[in-house]
C-alpha cells in the first residue's frame, strides 16, 4: 500500500494551479473535437457529437464508488497501471479532484499490430461531496490499483447574509 499525497486547497490560494489544469484539458479536448468537426467535412449539425467522442478519445473515466458514513466519505477509484506518484489529488472544501495521466509507448515488434485499445488517455475527475469535509484531514493510499481517498466531514461555512435597505 502507498500513500498518496493531498493537496489542501482551504480557499483559493492553490486554486489556480488547478484551474490551469482544468483549461489546459478543456483546450486539448476543445482542439480534438476542431479536429474531428474538420475530418467530417466542416457540416454544422454535429457538434455534441464531436465533443464528446473528443472527450472519449482524450479523457480517461475509471470506475469509482463514493460512500457516506455517518463521519466521512469514502472513495474507491480503479487506477489499474498507475503508481502513487502519478496521481495528483486536491482536496477542496466541498470536492476531490482526481488526476492522472496514463502513457503508452509503442515499441517496435515483429509482424502487425492488428488492434490496440492501449492509449494515452488524461484522468481529470471532480467528485462533487453532499456536504463538506475536512481538507486538512483527508487521506489517500493506492492498494493493487485501487485508489482509496477518505474525507472526513466537516461542516461548510455559512454563506453571509447580506441584507439590502428597501
Amino acid at each position: 500500500m502507498s500513500n498518496v499525497t493531498v493537496q489542501k486547497v482551504q480557499k483559493n490560494e492553490n486554486a489556480p494551479t488547478l484551474f490551469k489544469s482544468m483549461e489546459t484539458l478543456f483546450d486539448d479536448v476543445r482542439r480534438k473535437a476542431f479536429d474531428l468537426f474538420q475530418q467530417r467535412g466542416g457540416m454544422d449539425g454535429f457538434d455534441l457529437d464531436d465533443w464528446f467522442r473528443a472527450e472519449q478519445d482524450l479523457l480517461w473515466k475509471p470506475e469509482s464508488e463514493l460512500a457516506e458514513t455517518e463521519k466521512q466519505f469514502q472513495m474507491k477509484v480503479a487506477v489499474p497501471g498507475l503508481e502513487a506518484k502519478d496521481i495528483q489529488i486536491s482536496a477542496l472544501p466541498d470536492a476531490i479532484v482526481i488526476q492522472a495521466e496514463t502513457t503508452h509507448e509503442e515499441e517496435k515488434k515483429e509482424g502487425k499490430v492488428h488492434y490496440s485499445e492501449i492509449r494515452n488517455k488524461k484522468l481529470f475527475r471532480r467528485f462533487e461531496m453532499t456536504g463538506g469535509i475536512d481538507v486538512e484531514q483527508v487521506k489517500a493510499n493506492l492498494d493493487k490499483g485501487v485508489l482509496e481517498i477518505t474525507a472526513p466531514k466537516k461542516a461548510l461555512p455559512e454563506a453571509r447574509k447580506i441584507l439590502l435597505a428597501a
